[in-house]
């Protein structure tokens, strides 16, 4: 089956709009629809913002993997609501196993990486979080303590639909709830996140080099990241009373 041609970009200016519901991105004055159907409208004008930058930095034809916060956000608007006691149950279920818990042994420089990327982690959860994990030996599998599973159920239901989905999100990318936690919650940004999730691949590359199709698949989970980094910030951001236009003709 030959693919669908790429979309062409049909509109002209792009802004952000203050509505009864929240702020709506247009395309020329009209508010795109997501997949499911619902209008593009976001709970803060920054949030907002950061989609509509996305609309207006496509060229000739639109291409959704240049647009990974709308992808997001697209998920987030259709099936956040229906979805959320599923996403917790996810979150629940990685971080009993989480990827900060499980250690090597050696080689001692390894050791020293993971517990220098993942230590800071594990305090900031029990600091902030009320969240204990048990770190492990080599791949032994452990059952963490019902109290920090309680805990990590417990902040994952407190976030608002459109940060659970991205905590949910980048917790099957990062293999971390702990990672995504931190993530959306400010304590780290995209890059250390990445860098926090390949500590064995980038100690590895450093002494035999890096495979050239497995960097081009990692930096798309690194940009993932990066975008859940952006919205999550941009979610905590105030809203201005009067929006301003964010960009002009194409």
């Amino acid at each position: 089956m030959t693919p669908a041609a790429p979309a062409r970009r049909f509109y002209k200016i792009v802004d952000v709009v203050a509505t009864d519901t929240g702020f709506a991105v247009r395309l020329d004055g009209a508010t795109p629809k997501t997949p499911g159907k619902n209008p593009l409208i976001l709970p803060n004008e920054a949030s907002a913002r950061l989609v509509a930058a996305e609309w207006d930095a496509q060229d000739k034809v639109i291409d959704p993997f240049t647009m990974p916060i709308t992808r997001l956000v697209n998920v987030g608007l259709d099936r956040g609501e229906a979805t959320r006691e599923a996403m917790v149950a996810e979150v629940v279920k990685y971080a009993g196993t989480d990827l900060v818990c499980y250690r090597v042994t050696t080689p001692d420089s390894l050791v020293a990486a993971q517990a220098k990327a993942w230590d800071p982690l594990l305090d900031w959860a029990r600091a902030e979080l009320g969240v204990a994990l048990r770190t492990t030996p080599g791949a032994l599998a452990i059952d963490q303590p019902e109290t920090a599973m309680t805990a990590i159920a417990i902040a994952a239901q407190a976030l608002p639909t459109l940060k659970l989905t991205a905590l949910a999100f980048a917790t099957g990318i990062a293999g971390s709830a702990l990672v995504a936690f931190a993530l959306i919650a400010g304590r780290i940004d995209g890059e250390t996140a990445f860098k926090a999730i390949r500590v064995e691949e980038d100690w590895q590359a450093e002494r035999w080099g890096r495979d050239p199709d497995e960097a081009h698949l990692a930096n798309a989970r690194r940009l993932d990241l990066i975008a859940v980094e952006k919205l999550a910030l941009a979610l905590d951001a105030p809203s201005h009373p009067v929006p301003k236009k964010t960009s002009g003709s194409a």
